[in-house]
């Protein structure tokens, strides 16, 4: 089961930072990331904080598709956000398991993870704002924020692939090279169809403006049954 929330009780370690302490017995200072993914050329401490960073990216993608499906009323996208949750479980383990395989802590937070977290949290903070679109622009801007997050995972791996094309040969090499090869295909599938959704549901609103007027005459007469309840 891949962890969704890094938390002390999960085991996490913590890179300190100008603002962040870290305790006993959970500090990592870089001398103590030399040895990951040792022998292949590349900097241990600087392949283990891109890590971080990269399977963060997965884990606050949890959250993202937990968020759209809340706040989803299409059920079609609801289904299918439930299976990109899914998928996405699936891709933190990868990156976990490659984290391991490397000599690595895939509970280690680094200053890059931090950074991660903390931009994609006011990603998924910014659907919250519900009060100030109808639902079928927030259904949009779920498929933007979506896309959006796809997009940084098709990067992720893509720098995976460069970085392990640039290791000398050995086990670190491959394992990079056969999680980028099982990574690619799912990100790239999530970037496909964010783009594909978002383009059918602009030139459907285009070509049949009665539909959004609908939508917002509904989400109208639900806003006067809520007060009722008030």
């Amino acid at each position: 089961m891949p962890t969704l929330a890094v938390r002390p009780e999960t085991g996490a370690t913590i890179s300190p930072g100008p603002m962040v302490t870290a305790p006993p017995g959970r500090e990592v200072v870089e001398d103590h990331l030399t040895e990951f993914a040792a022998g292949c050329g590349l900097g241990g401490p600087f392949l283990a904080d891109q890590l971080s960073a990269f399977v963060t990216h997965e884990r606050m993608g949890i959250n993202l598709l937990r968020t759209l499906y809340a706040r989803c009323d299409n059920p079609v996208l609801r289904k299918r956000y439930a299976d990109l949750e899914d998928e996405t479980l699936r891709a933190i383990e990868v990156w976990e398991q490659l984290i391991t395989r490397l000599g690595g802590n895939p509970q280690y937070t680094s200053p890059a993870a931090r950074a991660t977290e903390a931009f994609d949290s006011k990603a998924i903070e910014a659907l919250a704002l519900s009060g100030s679109a109808d639902p079928m622009s927030l259904e949009q801007a779920g498929l933007q924020t979506f896309l959006c997050a796809a997009n940084q995972c098709v990067a992720n791996v893509a720098l995976l692939a460069e970085l392990a094309d640039a290791a000398d040969e050995g086990q670190a090499r491959v394992a990079m090279r056969e999680a980028a090869e099982t990574l690619r295909p799912v990100a790239e599938s999530h970037q496909r169809w964010a783009m594909e959704a978002i383009r059918k549901a602009a030139v459907s609103q285009a070509k049949h403006p009665a539909v959004r007027k609908v939508a917002q005459a509904a989400e109208r007469a639900t806003d006067k049954i809520r007060s009722a309840f008030r």
